[in-house]
């Protein structure tokens, strides 16, 4: 079966909004499961947001913000993670410098 679109993607989560889930759950509900990271699962979810969805994402999987808590948490999850990713570059290019 095709993967499906973002669309149907966000009316399944909007659907199942009590719980996260994640990308297999999704896959295996639109018998598009590719076995492994369901790398297609999360392009299509992706372009969901690009195109506006509200979508956000945790170890539990997928789920649509709905309230501003639910914004300001995800926001700052995402926030804590591209700190992360800095720290790590900054400390990768000292430590490739100091070599």
């Amino acid at each position: 079966m095709p993967l499906p679109t973002y669309r149907q993607i966000i009316k399944f989560l909007n659907i199942e909004s009590d719980n996260p889930i994640i990308a297999r759950e999704i896959a295996e509900h639109f018998d598009a499961s590719v076995g492994g990271g369901e790398v297609p699962i999360r392009d299509v979810i992706r372009q969901a947001i690009e195109e506006g969805g509200l979508i956000g994402s945790n170890n539990h999987g997928f789920f649509l913000i709905n309230t501003q808590e639910e914004y300001n948490n995800y926001l700052e999850s995402l926030c804590s993670r591209q700190r992360g990713i800095l720290n790590c570059i900054k400390n990768l290019q000292n430590n490739w410098r100091n070599r």
